[in-house]
């Protein structure tokens, strides 16, 4: 041959790409995963639906499903969250309220669970806040019985018990 591979060396590396092909991971994964190899897992974020909070048709948010790494599936749901509706869901909005982030601090007291708002807080005298998206998020977690989310400071109306709770920032 001209360019300088035989058809034998042709031949090995043609098999060197089918027997590697298939590999890649385990299986009998039933996660999926992302180009790094990082196992994924689906959960459902909740957005605000315009069109039912336009005519007053609760609930007013709507879940969408994302991948979300599954080591740190809450927080990657909270990122999910955050990072708003894709381009192709219209009618859904996100409703941050001044916050930019929120940080899962953890799940205590029998499945409740304490979340951080990150870089501010205010509902802008609205009763439809980050709390009706983030709550419902947290709550498909089997795990999860309460929401506790807390303010830039650490602090939320009803800090002990098995109810929900949202910080002062967040009332109308």
């Amino acid at each position: 041959m001209k360019h300088g591979m035989t058809s034998r060396t042709a031949v090995v590396i043609a098999l060197f790409a089918i027997a590697f092909a298939g590999c890649g991971g385990d299986d009998d994964n039933d996660g999926a995963s992302d180009g790094d190899g990082t196992e994924m897992t689906a959960v459902r974020v909740y957005f605000v639906d315009e069109a039912r909070f336009e005519v007053g048709d609760e609930p007013y948010v709507r879940a969408v499903t994302r991948d979300v790494p599954a080591a740190d599936a809450m927080q990657g749901a909270l990122d999910a969250l955050f990072a708003g509706p894709a381009e192709d869901e219209t009618g859904l909005a996100f409703v941050a309220s001044g916050a930019t982030g929120a940080q899962l601090i953890g799940v205590v007291d029998a499945g409740v669970v304490r979340v951080e708002l990150v870089g501010g807080c205010a509902s802008g005298g609205s009763t439809l806040t980050v709390a009706a998206e983030i709550v419902p998020t947290l709550k498909e977690f089997a795990e999860v019985t309460a929401v506790k989310m807390l303010d830039t400071d650490g602090e939320t109306e009803t800090p002990y018990g098995p109810d929900d709770s949202i910080p002062f920032c967040l009332e109308p």
